[in-house]
C-alpha cells in the first residue's frame, strides 16, 4: 500500500510546479496569436496614420489658402495706407486753402460792410442834396416871379437838409 500511496502522491500546493517545455503546437499557437495581435495593432495604427496624414494635408492646404488671403489683404491694406497718406496730404492742402479762402472772405466781408456803410452814407447825402436842391429850385422860382417872402420860406424849409449835405460832403 505504501507503493500505491507513493505513486499517487501529488505535490504539496505550496511547492512550485515544475515547468514543462511548451509543445510545438503551443508555440505555434503563441506565434499565431502574437502575429494576429501585431496585425490587429497595424490594422488599427495604419488607418489612424492615414487619417492623420489626410488631416495634415487639409490643414496644409487651408494654411496655404490663409497665407494667400493674408497676402491679398496685406496688399490691399498697403494700398489703403498709400491712399490714406495721399488723402491726408490733400486734406492738409485743402485745409490751408480753406484757411486762406476764409481769410480772404473775412477781408471781403469787411470791405463789403465798409462799402455798404459808404453807400448808406452816400444815399443819405444824395437824399439831403436832393431835398436841398428842390428847396433852392423852389426858392429861385419864387424869386423869378418876385415873391421874396415865399423864396425865403422855401430856403428856410430846406436849410437843415442843405446844412446836413454840406457837413456830409466835407
Amino acid at each position: 500500500m505504501t507503493d500505491v500511496l507513493e505513486a499517487d502522491r501529488r505535490p504539496f500546493p505550496t511547492e512550485p510546479r515544475a515547468r514543462r517545455p511548451a509543445s510545438r503546437r503551443t508555440r505555434w499557437i503563441l506565434w499565431i496569436a502574437a502575429g494576429a495581435l501585431f496585425a490587429a495593432a497595424l490594422g488599427y495604427l495604419i488607418p489612424d496614420q492615414v487619417q492623420a496624414r489626410d488631416h495634415y494635408g487639409q490643414a496644409h492646404t487651408a494654411l496655404g489658402v490663409a497665407r494667400q488671403q493674408t497676402q491679398t489683404v496685406t496688399r490691399q491694406l498697403d494700398e489703403l495706407r498709400r491712399d490714406l497718406n495721399i488723402l491726408k496730404t490733400q486734406v492738409g492742402s485743402d485745409s490751408t486753402a480753406l484757411s486762406q479762402d476764409s481769410s480772404q472772405l473775412l477781408g471781403a466781408q469787411t470791405a463789403l460792410a465798409a462799402a455798404q456803410a459808404h453807400v448808406t452814407q452816400q444815399k443819405s447825402l444824395i437824399t439831403s442834396l436832393q431835398t436841398c436842391l428842390v428847396g433852392v429850385e423852389r426858392a429861385l422860382n419864387e424869386l423869378a416871379i418876385g415873391k421874396l417872402s415865399n423864396a425865403i420860406a422855401a430856403l428856410n424849409s430846406v436849410s437843415p437838409s442843405c446844412t446836413a449835405a454840406e457837413a456830409s460832403s466835407g
